[in-house]
């Protein structure tokens, strides 16, 4: 599959560092406590998104400082701290954004996966492409757990 992306905005530029890990803040709401893991759909877009679910760049943020600017200015608490690379985005046919100038007030470090060229049945593909990457990887430490 070859993507047909949107252009971006002059703000924003696509991540290379095959390497750099994108953090995942895992609200309440998106993790079930029965199974101690996230649920699937946590690593794809909200309606509120528009095809652009938040990640923060382990670059320019710490896990602990991502989390903690998610607690305290998001509607839900971060419960644990998830990632997945700039390549496993890569090779799922989409990109990471780094986004992080274009507003005032974003998280340290803000960027999101690319999910806007997709119609709803691959982004669920996606979603659960990006989750088995996370869930390998495991969570990602930080000070608040």
């Amino acid at each position: 599959m070859t993507a047909s992306f949107q252009n971006l905005d002059g703000c924003e530029f696509d991540l290379e560092d095959d390497a750099e890990l994108l953090y995942r803040q895992i609200p309440t709401h998106n993790w079930d406590p029965n199974v101690r893991r996230p649920l699937s759909h946590a690593f794809g877009p909200s309606s509120a998104d528009k095809g652009k679910p938040s990640y923060a760049r382990s670059s320019l943020a710490s896990p602990s400082e991502s989390r903690a600017w998610h607690n305290e200015n998001a509607n839900s608490k971060s419960e644990v701290v998830f990632a997945v690379s700039v390549a496993e985005v890569k090779a799922l046919d989409t990109r990471s954004v780094d986004d992080s100038q274009c507003r005032e007030g974003q998280s340290p470090g803000h960027c999101y996966v690319d999910f806007r060229h997709l119609e709803k049945f691959d982004e669920r593909k996606l979603r659960a492409k990006l989750y088995n990457h996370a869930i390998d990887r495991w969570k990602i430490p930080s000070e608040s757990d």
